[in-house]
């Protein structure tokens, strides 16, 4: 396909194309960057036999880029008499979200040899941790509802880091900052950073590290409900 070629696709068939299934590694994000903070930025990126993304922004007006190997092949200002195009983003959000989640299904249900009943006790524990905290983040986002003034900033990365070849589920929103860690031993280690009162990134040691052998499927799904409640959230409306 020539570049020319590309340029005069339909805006609709790009996001149509634009399938998350075979990456090794994909990001979401909200509004990172802002050059303004009046702007609104949604980005999407993918990789595979070649790097995808999609950036949508808004500021006074809506506009949608597609990109190609970090290269911009498309752009296209979006009328609002062409709501067709927010739910084609929003379908690309939640398919690139729902990816990197279900990506670790095989994993999630692979027992960990040697785990003990102390094991189970220390993840117990970790398991409320997490309750409490996500619960927190997740009450925190459910003012987004009545709140248009809010601005949701976050991020979810996955797959494959592409410099250290871990296999992570990263999550960034608000305050706090998470690692999951999918060992090939199959253990799961969760890193929680709590960067409260700091720049994102500036504390160095984890407030809460546990690893899980027992109940990987139960510390999940509450990570899950994390990912799930940030992209509702972040919808473009």
């Amino acid at each position: 396909m020539s570049f020319f070629n590309f340029i005069g696709k339909d805006p609709r068939d790009l996001f149509l194309n634009f399938i998350p299934e075979g990456s090794t590694w994909r990001s979401v994000s909200w509004n990172y960057d802002l050059k303004d903070p009046s702007e609104r930025l949604w980005t999407l990126e993918v990789h595979k036999k070649e790097i995808e993304s999609i950036e949508w922004s808004r500021n006074g007006r809506d506009e949608v880029k597609f990109f190609k190997n970090l290269k911009l092949m498309r752009k296209r200002r979006i009328p609002e008499s062409h709501p067709e195009f927010k739910q084609l983003m929003n379908l690309c959000l939640h398919s690139t979200i729902k990816q990197s989640l279900e990506s670790q299904h095989e994993f999630l249900l692979t027992p960990v040899s040697g785990a003990t009943t102390i094991d189970y006790q220390n993840e117990t524990r970790a398991l409320q941790w997490i309750q409490a905290s996500l619960g927190t983040l997740m009450r925190a986002l459910d003012q987004f509802e009545n709140r248009p003034d809010l601005i949701l900033t976050a991020a979810i990365f996955s797959g494959k880091e592409p410099n250290s070849e871990q296999n992570v589920l990263r999550i960034i929103a608000f305050n706090l900052d998470i690692f999951c860690y999918f060992h090939s031993d199959f253990t799961l280690q969760i890193a929680v950073f709590d960067d409260k009162n700091l720049g994102q990134g500036e504390v160095k040691t984890p407030t809460f590290q546990q690893i899980i052998k027992v109940t990987k499927p139960q510390i999940y799904d509450e990570i899950v409900k994390l990912v799930h409640r940030i992209a509702k959230v972040g919808e473009i409306s």
